[in-house]
C-alpha cells in the first residue's frame, strides 16, 4: 500500500488509539504522583507535535512568530497555575464547610457518595458539566471574556497553543473543579481513573492535524469539533460561539450549542480561525497576562459584540 494511502487510512483510527493510549498513561502517571504527571504532560505534547507533522492540516497557518509566547504559556499553565490556585483556593474550600456547615470536609467518607462505579460516573459527568458551563460563561461575561479572549486570538489550533490562556482564565476552567473534587471526598482511586478521561480529550482537541474523527465527533471534543469553537466567524444562529464542551460533545448537543456541518458525510471545517472581532494573534505573553486587569496600555476587554 502506498505510504500516502496508509497515512490517510490511519487518520481514521489514530484518534481513538490516542485516547486509549494516553488515558492508560495518565492513569499510571496519576498513581505515581506529581513528578510522573509532569513527564506525562511533556510526553503528550511532544507526541502530538510529532503527529501534526505527519497529518498536515490543509488550512494550517504559520505559528513561528508566537513560539515564545506558546512555550511560556505551556510552562506556566502546565506546571505553575495549578499549584498557585490550590494554594489560594483549597484553604477557602476547607474553611467554608468547617465554619458554616460544621464539618471539616463536605462529606465524612467516600462511601457516602455511593459505590465506586457511581463515583466514576458522577466525576465524569460533574467535571464535564461544570467545564461546559464555565466555558460558556467565559464567553458571555464581559470580564471573563477579557481574560478568555486571548485564547481565541490564535489563528491555528496547535498542540503548543492549547495552554495559551491567562492563568486566571485557565484556572477557572481547568483547575477549580478538580480542587473541589478533592475536598468533596470522592474515592481517590475513582479520581485517578476518571480525571484522565476528562483531560485527554481536552488536550487532543487542539491537535493541528488533518484527522477524521467520524462518530467520535458526537462524543468527544475532537479537533474537527473544536475548530468551529475557534472560528473567526461565529456560525449563524449563535451569539458568542459554539461547541463549548471541553472534553465531551454531548453537553453541546443537549443544550443546543453543537455545530459541525457535513458535506457528503464529511465534516466541514471553518475557513479561518481567530478572534470573532477580528483582533490579530497576540505574541506578547506579558500583555496576555496583564491587559485584562488594566495593567497593560491597550488591548483589554471585548473589542466588539458578536452578531446575534
Amino acid at each position: 500500500m502506498p505510504a500516502r494511502k496508509l497515512v490517510v487510512l490511519s487518520s481514521f483510527i489514530i484518534l481513538p488509539a490516542l485516547y486509549l493510549f494516553f488515558w492508560r498513561v495518565e492513569v499510571f502517571a496519576h498513581s505515581r504522583g506529581a513528578e510522573s504527571l509532569k513527564w506525562y504532560a511533556l510526553l503528550l505534547l511532544v507526541t502530538i507535535i510529532g503527529l501534526e507533522q505527519l497529518y498536515g492540516y490543509r488550512n494550517a497557518v504559520p505559528q513561528k512568530f508566537v513560539l515564545t509566547r506558546d512555550l511560556i504559556a505551556n510552562v506556566v499553565n502546565k506546571y505553575i497555575t495549578g499549584a498557585i490556585a490550590a494554594l489560594i483556593v483549597l484553604p477557602l474550600l476547607h474553611y467554608v464547610p468547617e465554619h458554616f456547615l460544621g464539618r471539616k470536609t463536605f462529606l465524612a467518607s467516600p462511601a457516602e457518595l455511593g459505590p465506586f462505579w457511581l463515583q466514576v460516573v458522577l466525576i465524569v459527568l460533574g467535571v464535564s458539566f461544570f467545564r461546559y458551563w464555565m466555558h460558556r460563561w467565559q464567553h458571555k461575561n464581559e470580564f471573563l471574556w477579557s481574560l478568555h479572549s486571548y485564547h481565541h486570538r490564535v489563528t491555528d489550533l496547535r498542540a503548543l497553543n492549547t495552554e495559551v490562556s491567562n492563568p486566571l482564565d485557565f484556572a477557572l476552567r481547568n483547575v477549580l473543579v478538580f480542587l473541589i473534587l478533592g475536598v468533596v471526598g470522592f474515592d481517590p482511586l475513582a479520581i485517578v481513573v476518571t480525571v484522565p478521561a476528562t483531560n485527554v480529550s481536552a488536550q487532543i482537541s487542539h491537535w493541528g492535524a488533518d484527522i477524521k474523527a467520524g462518530f467520535l465527533n458526537y462524543i468527544f471534543v475532537t479537533p474537527e469539533v473544536h475548530r468551529w469553537h475557534h472560528s473567526a466567524k461565529v456560525p449563524e444562529g449563535h451569539k458568542y460561539s459554539v461547541n463549548y464542551g471541553v472534553e465531551f460533545a454531548f453537553w453541546d448537543i443537549l443544550f443546543g450549542t453543537y455545530h459541525l456541518p457535513q458535506e457528503n458525510g464529511v465534516a466541514v471545517q471553518p475557513e479561518r480561525l481567530g478572534h470573532p472581532s477580528g483582533l490579530g494573534d497576540e505574541p506578547n505573553y506579558l500583555k496576555l497576562l496583564l491587559a485584562p486587569f488594566g495593567l497593560y496600555p491597550t488591548g483589554s476587554g471585548r473589542a466588539a459584540e458578536p452578531a446575534e
